[in-house]
């Protein structure tokens, strides 16, 4: 009888032990397959989060890093402004991840002939009131904020579609020469149009500067009565969009652009790590102690976090029951080798080769585990949606709860609660089950099997036959 018919009837003859067998690699099949789907969930989540944020990347000053440093050292009070050059990081342009940049400078101005808008709160208040902005002695208070940019088109407000433009063209790189787009409220409080010329002065060298309206925008931006007595100039309906260059004509005294920040839109979301790398070489004369490369990577961990938390716990999962799964069936087969010495043993002493006798072994084994994989795919999609679901759900609770500590006011409704609510999370995974996974599950599959019946036929029929049928208790 050759071994291939030996391993069949030993399969229906231990029907008890195969039963068993076939549970624990189902259960493994199934262990192994989620953790793998969930990780493939998780990556998948991940990339659709970079999309939703966009493949931008900001380079600015490490505000949080200054105050901390501020207030290690005692200082208090904001820290200066300080500027980006254009020269130091043209370089990170040319790169050929980046698709598009937008440069960002400020000022402040002042007009004779364009009144800004304000609330009622605040012109019937004392304009010196609580939350008032006071100016430092020689400076004027400003009306108006001046955004210096390459292209309206590229802000992040415009793509997320919270500022749009209502008559006119936006801003962009080919807009004629002393351009400027305003909010239509300050059109309509003053009487302009499209086409119209405002003269305005900047609160910072004095000079003054004639800009013709090319579009009147709308934003969905709203501030409070507060706010406005506090700075009524940075709300969206007193703020004005010029070319850098023009901002830099009037606006500093050695007319040159100075940048408040760089946006870098790329091709792809998923370079975004390895421009981050790659740019502070590319730049390698900035100050890196002073700037950051901001890829909105705050709102990225706060709506990836719960589930990289999942995707790290999967893969755990995945070593834990390859190992003690392994070491689970090597020890079932071993005690089920040392029922069957006088088996092999009289086997042996028949002249069957070693060799012969470790192969029916791995067939039985392996036809039972063929079996367990043909159950794991068939409950591996119930079982890996089932389990991301419990475990996303209590990451999520956990985040929720993690938030409300942090911020000292527990309950619901309360400002943790305000705080967690009002940054997006992915709160939701699909998994799917997919050829690759599949595979990859057959092979680990097919390694705790070899591994688990080499070991312990090895160490048996290592012995001749007489060794074993002298053994037989």
């Amino acid at each position: 009888m050759n071994f291939l018919k030996r391993a069949g009837k030993s399969i229906i003859a231990r029907k008890g032990k195969t039963l068993i067998m076939l549970i624990i690699l189902s259960v493994i099949g199934s262990l192994v397959l989620s953790g793998f789907a969930i990780q493939n969930a998780a990556k998948s989540a991940g990339e659709e989060a970079r999309k939703e944020l966009g493949a931008t990347v900001t380079l600015q000053v490490d505000r949080q890093k200054q105050m901390q440093e501020r207030q290690a050292s005692g200082e208090r009070g904001r820290p200066e402004q300080q500027e980006i050059s254009l020269e130091e990081i043209e370089a990170i342009a040319k790169r050929s991840e980046v698709k598009s940049v937008n440069y960002l400078s400020q000022a402040t101005a002042t007009s004779g002939s364009v009144d800004p808008v304000t609330s009622e709160a605040a012109d019937t208040s004392d304009s010196q009131g609580p939350g008032a902005m006071e100016m430092p002695e020689g400076m004027t208070t400003p009306d108006f904020s001046l955004n210096g940019v390459t292209s309206m088109e590229l802000l992040a407000t415009y793509t997320a579609g919270t500022l749009k433009m209502v008559d006119g063209e936006a801003l962009t790189a080919e807009s004629p020469e002393n351009s400027v787009v305003i909010d239509e409220n300050l059109a309509a409080e003053n009487e302009l149009n499209v086409g119209d010329t405002i003269k305005i002065t900047a609160t910072t060298t004095a000079q003054s500067q004639k800009l013709t309206i090319i579009g009147l925008s709308t934003s969905t931006e709203a501030t409070s009565d507060a706010g406005f007595r506090a700075a009524g100039f940075m709300d969206a309906m007193n703020q004005m969009y010029v070319a850098n260059d023009t901002l830099g004509q009037f606006a500093t005294e050695d007319g040159q652009v100075s940048l408040s920040s760089a946006v870098y839109s790329l091709n792809d979301p998923a370079s975004i790590a390895a421009f981050k790398k790659e740019a502070q070489l590319a730049a390698s004369d900035l100050d890196w102690d002073t700037y950051v490369l901001d890829a909105n990577d705050a709102a990225y961990q706060k709506m990836v976090g719960p589930i990289e938390q999942v995707a790290s716990f999967s893969k755990s999962v995945v070593y834990l029951v390859s190992i003690a799964g392994g070491l689970i069936l090597a020890l079932l087969i071993l005690l089920s080798v040392r029922e069957r010495r006088k088996e092999m043993g009289i086997l042996l002493a028949m002249g069957e080769k070693r060799s012969k006798l470790i192969e029916q072994l791995l067939v039985e084994t392996f036809a039972i585990a063929a079996v367990a994989f043909l159950i794991t795919y068939a409950t591996g999609g119930m079982t890996s949606q089932f389990m991301t679901d419990q475990l996303l759900n209590r990451e999520v609770t956990e985040a929720a709860s993690s938030v409300t500590t942090q911020t000292g006011f527990g309950g619901p409704g309360g400002p943790g609660q305000q705080l967690l609510n009002s940054i997006p999370q992915i709160t939701e995974m699909t998994t799917k089950i997919e050829w690759t996974t599949l595979i990859q599950v057959a092979e680990i599959g097919s390694l705790i099997v070899l591994l688990s019946v080499l070991l312990p036929a090895i160490a048996l029929l290592r012995m001749n036959p007489k060794e074993i049928l002298l053994r037989e208790d």
